[in-house]
């Protein structure tokens, strides 16, 4: 199951994220998150392209989120407080926020223009404090977001579930003493 977000822009600063929920071998549920970084715009068509990116590992990459992660990532959408997750392996550092913001919006009705704020989240993933991806999320990419991250998160129960659970034993019928004395 994948949920992908294009923000590509016309000062060729946008970005990809996707985020894929997968199993591994052994049938546990992974999230993975890949960003790329738009690689060019077309002013005629008002598009961005970002494939040619997408091998270049200087400018796009990978990361797995943790059950937990999925976990605080969905309340800092509900209480709107950032979240930060560091992420090591080996030399290599990356960091992973959610920041909250309040987006301007314009809807048009009979008595003219009206601006609402309304809840947005950024997205910011630092590699060895050299390369950035970053993404803004909208009210409605959050809501189907946090869907997924839910989804996650059971699923990596169910998993779990299975394994922890002993297997019940076939129960044998017992076996009738004919020498027993009965009380009546």
């Amino acid at each position: 199951m994948k949920f992908t977000i294009y923000k590509p822009n016309s000062k060729n600063t946008g970005a990809a994220f996707s985020f894929d929920l997968t199993k591994d071998k052994k049938d546990n549920a992974i999230m993975y998150v890949s960003m790329i970084q738009q690689h060019s715009w077309n002013d005629q068509t008002k598009s961005g392209s970002f494939k040619e990116n997408a091998k270049n590992s200087e400018k796009s990459g990978t990361i797995k989120l943790s059950p937990n992660e999925a976990g605080e990532i969905l309340s800092s959408f509900k209480t709107r407080i950032p979240f930060l997750a560091f992420h090591r392996r080996g030399e290599d550092t990356t960091i992973i926020k959610f920041t909250p913001w309040d987006k301007k919006k314009k809807i048009k009705n009979l008595d003219g223009d009206q601006w609402y704020d309304t809840p947005a989240f950024g997205i910011s993933v630092t590699r060895n404090s050299s390369q950035t991806f970053k993404l803004p999320l909208e009210a409605g990419e959050t809501e189907v977001l946090s869907e997924l991250l839910k989804k996650y998160i059971l699923e990596s129960f169910v998993v779990n579930d299975s394994y922890s659970k002993p297997q019940p034993k076939k129960e044998e019928p017992p076996e009738v003493d004919e020498d027993f004395d009965v009380p009546f």
